[in-house]
């Protein structure tokens, strides 16, 4: 059934997140309701945001939202399309050598250049007020969860920021989306667009669309180029990894940074670099993964 067609496999993926976002949806909301909430407060609050609720509640409701939306209708498509060979459809079925998947965060880390520049185009198209209204409320929500004064705090914003995304958003948009769109259009690169594209979209921060379908291209191709699902969920986990250790051990008030953000410096140098240092490690890659798919 692994190689089976890919319609009917986009189809029911679709299903299973829709079916996830209202159990989601639903368990989120049977939460609030028994921590006190009233249903006027909880409808409100769905309109408004998460920032008005305490950060331990926002990580929960969080944490279901990865479940039920990514990590549970992935297990559930693996277990109705793949049954035995659940490892082997998702391409995890074998572990590649340390060297492979460092190759592949080094390759992310190069690219960023380029992700800063799609950051700088991304500034010259004008946002709609709802478009504002939602990048406000996603900031306001980041900088009340980012606040970490313990290490045990640290952990669980770890495991929720970079360990459960780089699962479960790497299982739907690389193993199923962007591998059975291409099947669909019958063009692998479409594909990998295709999946940063729904990517980028479904986290619903429009400032940052197009550097995060750029990133998410990025994972794409270490797929295509590897073989294994393993090396994009490694790259996105440092990714998102970093950042969140990098406010933790520095002490940085996320408030401040939004406050006076401004546009990355980028020269012409560093993107002519970048794409040199891209080219390199991708040679070393598609060597390196020739390598290991022959062992």
């Amino acid at each position: 059934m692994i190689e089976g067609k890919a319609g009917p496999k986009l189809i029911s993926l679709i299903g299973l997140v829709l079916i996830g976002l209202m159990a989601g949806s639903l368990l989120t909301a049977g939460l609030l309701f028994l921590n006190g909430s009233s249903f006027e407060s909880i409808v409100q609050g769905s309109s408004s945001g998460l920032s008005g609720y305490p950060p331990a509640t926002i990580r929960l409701m969080l944490l279901i939202q990865h479940l039920t939306m990514f990590i549970l209708p992935a297990a559930i498509f693996g277990y109705i399309w793949y049954r035995n060979d659940f490892l082997k459809g998702f391409d995890l079925s074998r572990v590649p050598g340390a060297y492979l998947v460092l190759l592949g965060g080094a390759f992310l880390f190069v690219s960023l250049p380029l992700v800063n520049l799609a950051l700088l185009l991304n500034e010259q198209f004008e946002l709609p007020a709802w478009a504002i209204s939602f990048e406000s409320e996603a900031n306001q929500t980041l900088e009340q969860i980012l606040q970490m004064d313990n290490a045990g705090t640290f952990l669980v914003n770890l495991g929720l920021i970079a360990f459960l995304p780089a699962i479960g958003e790497e299982l739907i948009f690389r193993g199923i989306v962007q591998k059975y769109a291409g099947k669909l259009v019958r063009n692998k690169t479409l594909g990998i667009w295709i999946a940063a594209l729904l990517f980028s979209l479904i986290h619903f921060q429009f400032e940052g669309f197009l550097p995060r379908m750029v990133l998410g291209a990025i994972l794409g191709y270490l797929y295509v180029w590897t073989g294994t699902l393993w090396v994009p969920i490694f790259a996105h986990f440092i990714n998102n990894g970093i950042q969140v250790s990098t406010l933790y051990f520095t002490g940085i008030d996320l408030a401040q940074v939004e406050r006076a953000k401004e546009t990355p410096d980028l020269t012409w140098w560093m993107v002519i670099g970048s794409i040199i240092l891209m080219f390199g490690i991708y040679v070393l890659i598609k060597n390196q993964a020739k390598k290991w798919h022959h062992v």
